[in-house]
């Protein structure tokens, strides 16, 4: 009686239960009728049983092999299970999925998470800053799943190991309260350096941004008195201050009614937007689908920038 246990065995074992035909169990394996016939001896050995007995047109199992065949299946279909690919059931599916994000996008995906939370009871969004320590150990933060998901400025995704996915370009503005001391329609280059300014560093910290650089090769420089990570907290500061923040268009145009917004008096680049994402969830179907419908609310209206 042979003991050891090989899956292949059992795999051919299943396949001539249900063909009861060496050669039709041969071609649908894409084996050879002298391999299955070899393999039907080593099971015979393994169960000390004929197992299936040739017939003149088909054979026939044995009571041990009719007895097997049941179990033999239900086994079969497990090991299946387990190397096929993964599904979910959005109303059944049980996650959390940790996204790092700035508040304006923070806002953006909760609302639409928000509207359709019933049809995903299991499913949670935990939301994490990006920090500018994060982004040194952002491999092992997803690897480790402190973090599932990254939307952000391109520039700052440098990990070969990681997925990304550009999302959109956005182009930058001025902005101030609605009734801030200034009260015309363009800004000159030296009107824009020469202004108090509050300063959004996403990743914290910053007192310069993209615009510094273009203002540099004018031979100008601003100040920048204020530095916050939120956007939120930004426009609270303008709403009540005399400072002016770069802000993207997009956010801009949503805020209007609290902030005033004017052309950026500078060739500054378009921002590239992008999603990064690890290995250890490519090819989760319910991970694909949580990005999939990021990306779709996220390019209906762009609202991410690094320091501006």
């Amino acid at each position: 009686m042979e003991n050891r246990l090989d899956l292949n065995l059992l795999l051919t074992l299943e396949t001539l239960l249900a063909e009861r035909s060496v050669t039709r169990a041969a071609a649908k394996l894409r084996s050879s009728q002298p391999a299955v016939s070899a393999q039907l001896a080593r099971l015979r050995r393994m169960f000390d049983d004929p197992l299936l007995i040739p017939g003149a047109r088909a054979m026939t199992p044995t009571p041990r092999a009719l007895g097997i065949a049941p179990r033999l299946s239900e086994l079969v279909d497990g090991f299946r299970a387990i190397v096929q690919r993964e599904d979910f059931d959005l109303s059944t599916a049980q996650a959390v999925i940790m996204i790092s994000a700035s508040d304006a996008v923070q806002c953006r995906i909760g609302k639409w998470f928000a509207s359709m939370a019933d049809a995903a009871p299991g499913i949670q969004l935990g939301f994490v800053p990006g920090t500018r320590a994060m982004i040194p150990a952002l491999d092992s933060h997803m690897a480790s799943g402190q973090v599932d998901l990254l939307v952000g400025c391109s520039t700052l995704i440098h990990h070969d190991r990681l997925h990304m996915r550009p999302l959109f370009r956005e182009h930058l503005v001025c902005v101030m309260r609605r009734d801030h001391p200034f009260r015309g329609d363009m800004l000159s280059p030296e009107e824009f350096a020469s202004m108090k300014h509050l300063i959004v560093s996403p990743m914290g910290g910053d007192f310069s941004g993209v615009t510094d650089g273009v203002l540099h090769k004018l031979n100008l420089s601003r100040r920048g008195t204020v530095s916050v990570p939120s956007f939120l907290a930004a426009e609270q500061i303008l709403c009540d201050s005399d400072l002016i923040a770069v802000f993207p268009a997009t956010l801009a145009h949503a805020r209007s009614h609290v902030l005033k917004s004017l052309p950026l008096p500078l060739s500054a680049p378009t921002i590239e937007i992008a999603m990064a994402w690890h290995e250890r969830t490519h090819q989760s179907p319910l991970h694909r689908w949580i990005r999939e419908q990021i990306a779709s609310v996220l390019t209906e209206q762009t609202t991410e920038t690094p320091a501006a």
